[in-house]
């Protein structure tokens, strides 16, 4: 066979399109037209098609393979994933009635990296879907992921403040988050982790957040070490549609958004896009105003029968003010753990006047929460933009290629003005950072039953600080980069019609470091020295699920071993003051390494009506970066006065539970709870006598219940707890009580066309009017918000 022959073959597989009719109908058998019908091929490609004024949809020039489809329309809830193998030249006519009372799986991508049901994963993985973060009227992907088993979000203070998310017990920078399974870092924050702008993610053009938890290095790299969050963009397609809305409440809040989705040219050109601004002019204590601007969006053009281009965005530009950090009062014994009792806000209020703490009333108060400083303030800004080529030749075989730009700034600025020390003038720093990646990559799949994908990936960091302290002081300017290439497989495996499925991933990540810059030059740390390239990192992933189709029960079982790369502060991070330099960085460091197991099993029950989950998990730290202020120049080659060094780790082992009940058509219940006990086993106790890791309680739980009492009225109750957790205050132990969070709310819709309808909504957050301090940071009391949405 000559070479063109073989190219003639290669892409024969292509030239025979298959067709596909969907009629959709509610549980009365009546036709429901405006019903977005999506087509998901194995290998990521997305179809979409508008159900007309008859409920039938159309989608023509189909390839050949395995779909997924799925059916959601205003008003109905979204239909469970139903399997579709189209033949060439096949004409295929299906129904799908909307309205079923059961607990609908989801096609999910964040596990394996391509696209499967949540009935085929091997790992545990929860998925917050657009309609959920409707109905709620969730404002931020944090709020959005507050009842995830095994996942702990902290908020310290009110909306648009400082957020961190924990998975399974373990540490902020163990979380890689992810939009459309590519990596968002700040490289400018001390661990190089997401937490610099994890308070700056609104919801935008969210379709949905999924969380994976456990090792998830093998298939994204670093800081998957506990899991990974990834927001996945509205893809568009089908008829021109969206909304407006705008809504207002408690704090002085105001947010106005704006959503546009659709296609052109047949379907060739599909676009999803939003933007969102957001304006808290109040606060908590009605001192602490904040704002967001985002936009988020991506298009997808269909070049040919084979070959796509892909464009995406999402960007957020945020401004707010800073307070200050809690701080112990009282007679408080040297050691121990202390209860935390708060300072009364009236005399907080005093404080913030500048009256000291010795004239206070403190009464049996043993701290105080965090302070408004009336020129304490930051500014915000990132943006990450990413574009994927991929071209098909046939259902069995693709290519991919993308290119991400991120960019994450970061600028704080604090004056003479507010209580305690303050600067004798303004006080400017600025940490900027870019990361560059490119990857490419192959899917193959060898017959029904493996799929096989590798790649490769490069990636170039640069990280900036700058310092403007107040005369006489002089500045100072940090600038790093590195540079990383990677090697990635994973072979999945689908044996006895898909009961049994089995994955294993291997990636290896290479690391190479540029001579750091410094000003002023003079005295300036790692002046001609070289820098030998740091440690290889290498991890490993095996998963397996065997589901017993006649009782829906699933067994699933997942190993991984995860690694985090040093942050660029980490490796040199510095300090100028006055006239000398204080140096922090090693370059020499190993990466963070870590081991995981996690085994489950999900139980489906009473004809898919009820589905329950049991998992539990083990992640070993074997090897954890930390900050040691013990160390001294006689013992440290740097000839440092405390810095970062290698060090043993810890552990965090548990139990989550989920279910989901549809006890009617109309009614659904759901609930999680997660029990986490971790055990810092380090070098030395994070207190004398404590070993508990902070910030973590043992248990966690949630509840919702969600009402459709008509296809126009939806009522929800949601609620999050969990018991007290340890947080240090200037490094002494103290017990904060956990938090009970309640919300309710309302949504009404009312069609005014085919197409175009008004939605109100209501809803209360902090339902019992908690007062509750995370991490010693005052967080909001009842609040309400009201809003009207257009639809078209």
């Amino acid at each position: 066979m000559n070479k063109l022959s073989a190219v003639v073959l290669l892409f024969a597989s292509a030239a025979c399109a298959a067709d596909i009719t969907v009629r959709v109908t509610d549980p009365r058998n009546a036709a429901i037209p405006g019903a977005n019908v999506v087509l998901l091929a194995r290998d990521g490609d997305r179809r979409v098609a508008t159900t007309g004024a008859d409920g039938s949809g159309h989608i023509a020039n189909l390839a050949a393979g395995q779909y997924f489809m799925e059916v959601e329309a205003p008003g109905f809830d979204r239909s469970a994933p139903q399997p579709v193998d189209l033949q060439n030249g096949q004409l295929l006519d299906v129904a799908v009635s909307l309205g079923v009372a059961e607990v609908h799986s989801s096609v999910v991508v964040t596990a394996s990296g391509t696209p499967q049901t949540t009935d085929e994963l091997s790992k545990a993985l929860t998925v917050v879907d657009s309609d959920t973060i409707a109905l709620r009227d969730e404002k931020s992907v944090g709020e959005a992921l507050d009842d995830v088993p095994g996942l702990r979000v902290q908020q310290l203070g009110g909306p648009l403040s400082t957020t961190y998310f924990k998975i399974r017990g373990l540490r902020n920078q163990d979380t890689a988050l992810l939009v459309d399974g590519l990596r968002l870092r700040d490289p400018a924050g001390p661990q190089g982790d997401a937490s610099g702008v994890l308070q700056d993610l609104v919801i935008t053009d969210t379709n949905r957040i999924e969380v994976l938890r456990g090792a998830g290095s093998s298939l994204y790299g670093t800081d998957a070490t506990g899991g990974v969050v990834n927001i996945v963009t509205g893809e568009g397609g089908g008829r021109t549609r969206g909304s407006i809305s705008v809504d207002g409440g408690s704090l002085s809040s105001v947010r106005a958004m704006a959503r546009l989705a659709g296609a052109l040219a047949d379907d060739r050109f599909q676009y999803s896009f939003g933007v969102t601004h957001w304006n808290v002019m109040s606060g908590v204590d009605g001192d602490s105003p904040a704002r967001n601007t985002s936009g988020q969006g991506q298009a997808t053009w269909r070049l040919s029968r084979i070959a796509s281009l892909t464009a995406r965005i999402y960007s957020g530009d945020t401004f707010g003010f800073l307070r200050l950090s809690p701080i112990p009062v009282g007679n408080l014994p040297a050691t121990g753990i202390v209860n935390a009792v708060a300072v009364s806000l009236s005399q907080q209020h005093l404080y913030e006047t500048g009256i000291p703490l010795s004239q206070l009333a403190l009464g049996h108060a043993t701290f105080l929460p965090d302070a408004f400083d009336p020129d304490s303030t930051r500014a915000g800004h990132f943006f990450t933009g990413a574009v994927t080529f991929t071209v098909r030749p046939s259902d069995r075989l693709a290519f991919t290629t993308q290119f991400q730009h991120l960019s994450t700034t970061r600028n704080y600025g604090d004056g003479p003005a507010g209580p305690d020390y303050q600067p004798t003038g303004t006080n400017i720093s600025t940490y900027e950072g870019n990361i560059d990646t490119a990857n490419a990559r192959f899917d193959f799949s060898l017959g029904r039953f493996q799929r096989l994908d590798a790649g490769y990936e490069f990636e170039h960091e640069e990280f900036q600080n700058r310092l403007l302290p107040p005369p006489p002081d002089a500045g100072f300017f940090t600038g790093v980069s590195q540079r990383s290439h990677a090697l990635f497989a994973q072979d999945q495996f689908r044996f006895l019609d898909g009961r049994l499925q089995i994955a294993a991933a291997y990636r290896a990540q290479f690391f190479s470091l540029d001579a750091p810059q410094f000003q002023p030059v003079s005295g300036a740390p790692f002046a001609g020295k070289f820098f030998s390239a740091p440690p290889t990192a290498q991890t490993g992933d095996l998963s397996a699920a065997y589901t017993f189709r006649k009782t829906g029960t699933k067994l699933r079982a997942h190993a991984g071993r995860a690694y985090r790369a040093p942050s660029l502060y980490e490796r040199f991070g510095a300090y100028f003051y006055a006239s000398s330099y204080s140096l922090y960085g090693d370059p020499g460091l190993r990466p963070d390494r870590a081991n995981s197991i996690d085994g489950g099993v999900d139980q489906t029950l009473w004809n898919a009506r009820v589905r329950l989950s049991a998992t539990y998990f083990y992640t070993r730290l074997n090897e954890v970066i930390i900050f040691d202020g013990t160390v001294t120049p006689a013992t440290d080659p740097l000839g440092r006065y405390g810095g970062y060094r290698n060090a043993g780790g810890g552990l965090a082992r548990g139990i989550e539970f989920s279910s989901a009940i549809a006890a009617t058509r109309s009614f659904e219940l759901r609930g999680a709870y997660t029990y986490t006990y971790t055990d810092a086993r380090q070098e030395a106790a994070l207190a004398p006598g404590v070993w508990q890791t902070y910030q973590i309680p043992k248990n966690q739980y949630s509840f919702s219940a969600t009402q459709r009492f008509t296809p126009r009225l939806i009522g929800f109750f949601a609620y999050t707890g969990s018991t007290s957790y340890l947080s240090p205050v200037y490094g002494q132990p103290f017990r904060f009580g956990g938090p009970s969070r309640a919300r309710a709310g309302i949504s009404y819709r009312r069609p005014l066309s085919e197409f175009r309808a008004l939605r109100f909504y209501q809803s209360v957050d902090n339902l019992f009017n908690q007062t509750y301090f995370e991490d010693g940071f005052r967080t909001p009391g009842i609040t309400s918000t009201s809003g009207i949405q257009f639809e078209f």
